[in-house]
């Protein structure tokens, strides 16, 4: 279990967290969602030691977090220049296996792993970073907006091999699309602008939708034009 304790964080007079608490089981899947701003990538940046937290504890199993038990897949991955697809997942992947099932997944995707990566479309790059970050063997997996920039089909594959290979780990991921969320997570939090965030389980999806709208209600209501 991946524990966060009275989080606190803030750049500079700008307060982003304060004292943010949530919980994250082991063989579950939990989404993040909230509008541009809130902190979900800033979240994922502090428990992968890019940031680090100004107070509070973040610990898994009742230990405090080391970053060598995750893998976080930034929303806009960096691949070295000249680096063919093949070689990017030889340099991620620690060891035979993980090799082995990142290269199952890429060729689930489609991906032509013997072109360079500079030719490769945006969505192509993503499915890359997802087939390398996600044969990891790691206790914990962030993926920051995993779907944006793929195609149809292939958010279909990569929604199967998160449910089907999440037993043993804990998965984190977000997206700005709310359906691409609620169809594969056992449990989402909301962040609010206002620093609020409430923990939604799968049965109560149909009120997250309902809080949601109720915080877009003024620009909704904007949008209903009478002919």
């Amino acid at each position: 279990m991946l524990q966060i304790t009275d989080l606190t964080f803030a750049f500079g007079q700008h307060l982003i967290y304060d004292g943010l608490n949530a919980t994250f089981q082991t063989g579950r899947i939990t989404g993040i969602v909230g509008k541009n701003g809130v902190g979900k990538t800033t979240l994922f940046r502090i428990l992968s030691s890019i940031y680090q937290n100004q107070g509070g504890n973040i610990t898994l199993n009742g230990q405090k977090l080391d970053r060598l038990h995750l893998t976080f897949m930034p929303a806009e991955p960096y691949f070295y220049p000249f680096m063919k697809g093949k070689e990017y997942l030889q340099i991620v992947a620690n060891n035979d296996d993980e090799l082995t099932f990142s290269m199952q997944i890429a060729s689930a995707l489609d991906l032509p792993l013997n072109e360079l990566v500079d030719n490769y479309s945006t969505g192509m790059r993503k499915k890359l970073a997802f087939a390398g970050h996600f044969a990891l063997q790691k206790s914990i997996i962030i993926l920051d907006e995993p779907y944006n920039g793929v195609d149809l089909e292939s958010n279909e594959v990569i929604k199967h091999i998160i449910k089907t290979q999440s037993q043993q780990k804990i998965v984190i991921l977000s997206s700005h699309i709310l359906s691409t969320i609620t169809d594969i997570c056992d449990d989402v939090y909301y962040f609010t602008e206002n620093r609020v965030v409430s923990r939604f389980e799968s049965t109560q999806f149909d009120s997250l939708q309902r809080s949601i709208e109720q915080s877009m209600g003024e620009k909704l209501r904007l949008l209903d034009i009478k002919g």
